[in-house]
């Protein structure tokens, strides 16, 4: 009898360790929820879009998150090579410059925090001047890796794992 109790608790303990784990696995690890589709769907479009209060040129929309745009000006101020950046027009006119295309979803696993993916580089000099952004809605954070004439800066304090998907292509 004892020990069919002990077989039953064991079966009892395990499974509700593997419950555990995995609802360990599946929910994000940093304490923060995703992102809902409602909290991503207003930065679903070109980076110059957000930064801009302007009605968007082709479908009139007015995109403008006054916050985010706030967010992009200090984390290029916090550059210390935006600092040292001797030409006069400024770094953020040159980065919305040039091509930019729609931004991705991106979602770092090992945190389980969505991030948005904009690219923006200057015109005629993408290889040159380049932003990497990553922004998450759910946390309202953001980070990036500038690249301006052969050196790069990553911006916005990201982790060694934000670091490589900063760096990984689109």
């Amino acid at each position: 009898m004892i020990r069919k109790n002990r077989f039953a608790s064991l079966l009892i303990v395990s499974a509700l360790g593997v419950a555990c784990v995995t609802a360990i696995a599946d929910a994000p690890r940093a304490g923060q929820p995703a992102a809902s589709a409602a909290q991503l769907e207003p930065y679903r479009t070109q980076l110059f879009n957000l930064l801009s209060k302007d009605n968007n040129v082709v479908d009139g929309k007015n995109y403008y998150q006054g916050a985010f745009a706030r967010q992009f000006d200090a984390l290029l101020a916090s550059s210390s090579l935006a600092k040292a950046d001797k030409i006069r027009v400024p770094l953020k006119k040159r980065l919305l410059s040039g091509p930019a295309p729609d931004p991705t979803l991106r979602v770092d696993h090992a945190t389980g925090n969505q991030w948005i993916v904009y690219d923006a580089c200057q015109a005629h000099r993408c290889d040159e001047i380049s932003l990497r952004l990553l922004y998450d809605p759910a946390a309202r954070r953001m980070i990036g890796k500038l690249n301006l004439d052969a050196q790069s800066e990553f911006l916005g304090a990201p982790s060694t794992a934000e670091q490589r998907l900063l760096g990984q292509p689109q």
